[in-house]
């Protein structure tokens, strides 16, 4: 402050003051009222634009009482890793109980059918879940199937689908382990030739929000079991599982007239 008067001291001072006090708290910035969502990018379901059926899902839920949803996509693992860590409010498409540390609701928004892929050559004949026994089964790692199987095998995690499937056909994975669609898709992709594998189904497994173990957390956990039982019921969510075509509607609730 050399060189300057008293009274440019004291207004200096009081601008500073005033300019710390006019900037917007961590609380203003990330209103109660926003919701952050992060997901893993699956086409049609949760598209990097925001767009796609789970995305619309929670805009249903939450952006009729107030709410403004903002989407952001990354790999499964570290989307958990952000809700379990209390960074975002939610990420989608977990089984029920799968992670530690997030709130599971009651309701599922969808379920997926989960398949293996393997070689003829390896597998001549599949006789269902005990076909893994012994075997080296791969999934895209943070899926756990192994969870929900009773049979022994050993597990080997991969980064990706492309690199699961290239394993396969390299004989260095007997079996991986993915959402039969997940699958189609990455075929569809071309650098491998779908008549090269087999495919069969394991089991279906029910797709869950998982919500950050916060105050704000139970509240919106809250609020997705009512909002969305209540959107079930009047037939909303058939409705928007029809506009994209969704080939499963995994629900026997009857709509509402």
């Amino acid at each position: 402050m050399i060189g300057l008067s008293a009274k440019k001291v004291v207004c200096l001072f009081a601008f500073i003051l005033s300019a710390c006090f006019s900037l917007p708290t961590v609380a203003e910035k990330h209103s109660k009222k926003e919701i952050i969502l992060v997901s893993e990018a699956w086409e049609d379901a949760t598209e990097k634009d925001g767009s796609g059926l789970y995305f619309e899902i929670m805009r249903r839920v939450f952006e009729p009482l107030g709410y403004s949803i903002k989407t952001i996509t990354t790999t499964y693992s570290r989307s958990v890793y952000l809700v379990q860590t209390k960074k975002m409010d939610a990420f989608l498409g977990s089984y029920i109980d799968e992670q530690e540390k997030v709130l599971y609701p009651y309701w599922h928004f969808d379920a997926e059918q989960v398949s293996a892929v393997y070689k003829a050559s390896v597998i001549p004949a599949w006789e269902g879940e005990t076909t893994l026994k012994g075997r080296t089964v791969g999934w895209v790692k943070g899926y756990d199937y192994n969870d929900y199987i009773e049979t022994k095998f050993n597990i080997h995690e991969v980064k990706s689908r492309r690199q699961g499937l290239s394993m396969v056909y390299s004989d260095r994975l007997d079996v991986l382990l993915d959402a039969r669609a997940e699958l189609e898709e990455e075929f569809a992709l071309g650098y491998l030739k779908r008549d090269e594998f087999e495919m069969a189904n394991i089991m279906d497994l029910k797709l869950y929000p998982g919500f950050a173990d916060t105050e704000k957390g139970q509240e919106l956990r809250r609020i997705y079991d009512e909002r969305f039982e209540e959107l079930l019921n009047k037939g909303e969510i058939k409705r928007l599982y029809d506009e994209y075509e969704w080939e499963y509607f995994p629900f026997s609730v009857n709509p509402s007239p």
